[in-house]
């Protein structure tokens, strides 16, 4: 297929994705839908053409014009200049970016999926088909409903989510993988219950993010089952959801809080080793002493800031691991300990400065201590960044003081601040190890 034939063909999914927004806007204004319904059938018929995308073009370029021409067109779709087809994503009442974070994941998933068909189709499968019958079985049938950061869900809802993802997991691990039967049934019970935990639970459309990614990080890591190994650590890391919904809510957060930290645990140790989640964890714990403290319910779209924050910051080590062809592990350390740095200096309580500013030093002082005994458990291609102590000590000083030094800079959006002042300098610092050492890592 020649590159004038790749581009055509990529433009014209786009238009023709577009048109079918246009004509189904209008038809749903006329026969006056019910405003879910339209947006369901969009988000079906866009996940379902994102799942052949990968074999539809001999090279991977034409995909990724096709997702940058499909976000440029998401954007769009936000202002008057496509206000037409928009009207059948933005027609509901609740705020929401899922159409900007499907397409995120379409590519997070092609990145990473590395040939292995079941964990690009599967994740996808789930988002077009799963979150589309939970949505409109809600919709239609919802009696009995649960408070979520976005509101209310149904319990109907959720239950055929499980159903359908439960059909969809078989039905793929069948095909597309070699399990034994046993662990076929096993895996798509705990895949369905994962998902169904994250789909309860997301908000501003982030399940379009969540979902596909953490089951792409759950098949990952615990695909080849009945290997010993992957079932123990199963076990380990179905363990420490629980943990970490008890340490949030003796820390002080509601319910709602506590089980996005439980599921961001979660969803962190499906991609790291034990050592690497504890300075994510300790993040998740400055989060929800902040929360206390301040006194929030965490209603306030602020309050979920940071697992915002983490979630897109552990994503884009993620990413930038194939390109850069070298793990990052140390340096995402490096990020979660400066934020929960930030975190735990911008949430002490009032005191003398001197003592406000000693704390904040001790607190430095053992996150950076933290980083480098957990680090020492890293080996092989993981440990190719060693020597970065004083490059950490000086990023976790910066953002465990300045909400200090600057506390005018923090009295708005302080979450989301402190996240970008402790990840963004760690990922240029991980880009900038990986283009002097050649990408390679050794």
């Amino acid at each position: 297929m020649s590159i004038l034939w790749q581009s055509a063909l990529a433009l014209g999914l786009i238009l023709g994705l577009l048109g079918i927004m246009t004509v189904l806007s209008r038809v749903a204004r006329r026969g006056d839908w019910h405003p879910e319904l339209a947006r369901k059938i969009v988000h079906v018929l866009a996940s379902g053409l994102a799942i052949p995308l990968p074999w539809l073009f001999v090279d991977d370029w034409p995909v990724w014009l096709v997702l940058g021409l499909a976000l440029s067109a998401m954007v769009a779709m936000r202002t008057p200049l496509l206000a037409g087809p928009g009207r059948a994503l933005h027609s509901v009442e609740r705020k929401s970016w899922g159409d900007v974070l499907l397409v995120v994941s379409v590519g997070l998933l092609f990145l990473l999926q590395g040939a292995h068909p079941v964990l690009y189709i599967l994740p996808l499968s789930v988002v077009a088909l799963g979150d589309a019958a939970a949505a409109l079985a809600g919709s239609a049938y919802g009696r009995n409903f649960y408070l979520t950061p976005d509101g209310r869900k149904s319990v109907e809802g959720s239950t055929m989510f499980l159903l359908v993802t439960l059909i969809l997991a078989m039905i793929c691990l069948l095909l597309l993988t070699d399990m034994g039967r046993g662990e076929l049934i096993l895996a798509a019970f705990c895949i369905a219950l994962f998902a169904t935990v994250i789909e309860a639970d997301s908000w501003a459309g982030l399940d379009n993010l969540f979902l596909p990614m953490g089951v792409y990080l759950f098949l990952v890591n615990f695909y080849g089952w009945p290997d010993t190994g992957g079932l123990m650590r199963l076990v380990a890391v179905a363990l420490a959801m629980p943990l970490a919904y008890g340490l949030s809510r003796a820390a002080g957060t509601t319910g709602q809080i506590a089980r996005i930290h439980a599921v961001a645990l979660f969803m962190i140790l499906c991609a790291v080793h034990v050592w690497n989640a504890v300075l994510p964890g300790l993040v998740l714990l400055g989060h929800a002493l902040l929360l206390a403290r301040q006194g929030g319910d965490g209603t306030d779209r602020g309050a979920l800031n940071v697992v915002t924050g983490l979630a897109a910051v552990s994503f884009a080590f993620l990413a930038i691991d194939v390109p850069c062809g070298a793990s990052g592990i140390g340096f995402y350390g490096i990020g979660c300990a400066a934020i929960a740095a930030g975190l735990v200096s911008h949430g002490l309580p009032d005191m003398a400065r001197g003592l406000r500013l000693g704390a904040g030093l001790a607190a430095c002082g053992t996150l950076w201590l933290l980083w480098f005994l957990l680090g020492d458990l890293n080996v092989g291609s993981m440990a190719w960044h060693a020597g970065q102590e004083v490059q950490a000590a000086v990023l976790i000083l910066l953002a465990g003081l300045l909400p200090q030094v600057w506390p005018a800079l923090f009295q708005r959006g302080a979450e989301i601040r402190i996240t970008v002042l402790g990840a963004l300098p760690a990922l240029c610092l991980y880009g900038g190890n990986c283009l002097l050492n050649g990408g390679a890592g050794t």
